[in-house]
């Protein structure tokens, strides 16, 4: 492929050391901030004052020792694949891998394609074995010291382990034979070509979404006029001015996460209210199992939470964060394709000079090269997803539904019971919104202001 020669010449021992750095800086904060969690989560042994009315301690108790095992069984999984990382790029792991497949086809053929799905195929097999020492060591130590233990047979992960192999190819393969067939097609900028796909495929489900994945999840209708719910919930969009008949109710079929949201433009736009957000899911108890009665929120908290949906769609954020995610993926494609083409970077793995395979470039330009700027572009990202969050509080908060609003994330919290306090630096790194804390926090601020203004204006 010859326009992998437009690369100045580098040395593919630096790119390598660069590569093993990237990977070390990496994985070394991630075990920084997971063990920052952990610590928070030792000393945080009471249940925080505001949620001390919602959240019975033994509850609280099981939720911090699941935290407890789940940031230990983190940081393990980073050092463990850290050491095995640096490993498979000091010892050639990818050349041996695709000589392998190379070999298993020798009597065959050589064609890259067909090269590309055995190289898939063991890869797949590699990474099942790779994630054994993390099993192990969660299995044989941290369910004992938490407490956690028996609840699998050793043979039923054995069996989920090959049912993954299996059911990967399905995806794998088809995938791994379109990427190589599309580059060799393409040709050089075959990552626009890649980019230009996307945007119009997340342009399209915009229009699709409501008739291919909701129907997944359950049933969708539109609010039902004549009820109590529909008084509420319109009272809120008129003063707005958001249509009534884009409002809608899914009644989930197995799904107990209670949630709303909001999404679209123009005649496309619509909000989406999980039955489950519904007190008792807007049913007679009698049609409930004993765990769901008394589970979800009154009309008005209802209202409190289709608040702060509108607030979403006042701001823009569906726009603003499609052009985000638009503009990101753009970079992302732009630097891949100046990466993948460099001939050094195959080199710096262990292949020989000329070999550049198309599936070994992704995988080490999308999980070593692009590291740096993925991971800046996700913390952005993020930042970006709780200033919209708090945005929309503020909107509810300006609407009148401040208090409504901080019922109804208690009770949405009490419904589903996670541990509630995080580190700080670990929630930026991590999480799209606001902790329940940081929100109910948030609120009491935005009072504290408005209580200053009206005094300020006395």
């Amino acid at each position: 492929m010859a326009f992998y020669d437009t690369w100045p010449k580098v040395d593919p021992l630096i790119i390598l050391i660069i590569l093993c750095l990237i990977v070390v800086v990496d994985r070394v904060w991630e075990m920084i901030i997971t063990k920052r969690q952990q610590l928070v989560c030792m000393n945080a042994v009471m249940v925080p004052e505001e949620l001390r009315g919602v959240i019975p301690p033994e509850i609280y108790y099981r939720a911090r020792i699941y935290e407890l095992h789940k940031t230990e069984l983190v940081i393990w999984k980073h050092f463990i694949d850290l050491i095995i990382t640096l490993l498979e790029l000091c010892l050639g792991f990818y050349p041996f891998l695709w000589g392998l497949a190379a070999m298993t086809l020798k009597p065959l053929t050589s064609a890259e394609i067909w090269v590309s799905l055995i190289f898939v195929f063991y890869l797949t097999i590699y990474i099942c074995l790779r994630f054994l020492p993390v099993l192990i060591y969660d299995k044989c130590l941290l369910e004992l010291r938490y407490g956690l233990a028996g609840r699998f047979p050793w043979y039923l992960y054995l069996c989920v382990g090959i049912l993954a192999i299996i059911l990967s190819q399905l995806i794998l393969l088809p995938v791994t034979a379109a990427i190589v067939f599309s580059v060799q097609i393409l040709g050089f900028f075959f990552f626009l070509w890649f980019w230009l796909f996307w945007a119009v495929f997340t342009l399209l489900m915009v229009f699709f979404l409501p008739y291919c994945c909701i129907p997944c999840i359950g049933r969708q209708v539109v609010l039902p006029e004549g009820t109590a719910l529909h008084a509420e919930v319109k009272r809120v969009c008129d003063w707005v001015g958001f249509p009534m008949n884009r409002v809608f109710i899914i009644r989930t079929r197995s799904m107990q996460y209670s949630n709303a949201y909001f999404y679209g433009s123009c005649c496309l736009k619509r909000i989406v209210i999980f039955d489950t957000l519904l007190l008792n899911k807007g049913k007679d108890p009698s049609e409930l199992a004993p765990y769901e009665v008394g589970r979800g929120l009154t009309n008005v908290q209802v209202a409190g939470v289709v608040c702060h949906e509108l607030g979403h769609w006042k701001h823009g954020h569906f726009y603003k964060a499609t052009i985000i995610m638009k503009l990101h993926f753009l970079i992302t494609m732009a630097l891949f394709g100046l990466f993948f083409h460099c001939p050094q970077l195959y080199e710096a793995v262990g292949f020989e000079a000329g070999l550049c395979p198309i599936i070994v470039g992704f995988i080490i330009v999308l999980r070593f090269a692009l590291t740096p700027y993925l991971t800046l572009a996700n913390v952005l990202m993020l930042w970006n997803l709780r200033r919209f969050e708090y945005a929309a509080d503020r909107f509810a908060h300006r609407m009148g539904y401040s208090i409504q609003l901080r019922m109804a994330l208690v009770k949405i919290y009490a419904d589903h019971m996670s541990f509630p306090v995080y580190d700080k630096c670990y929630a930026v790194w991590h999480h799209t919104h606001p902790t329940i804390l940081e929100r109910l926090e948030y609120q009491q601020k935005l009072d504290a202001r408005a209580i200053r203004d009206l005094q300020r204006n006395a």
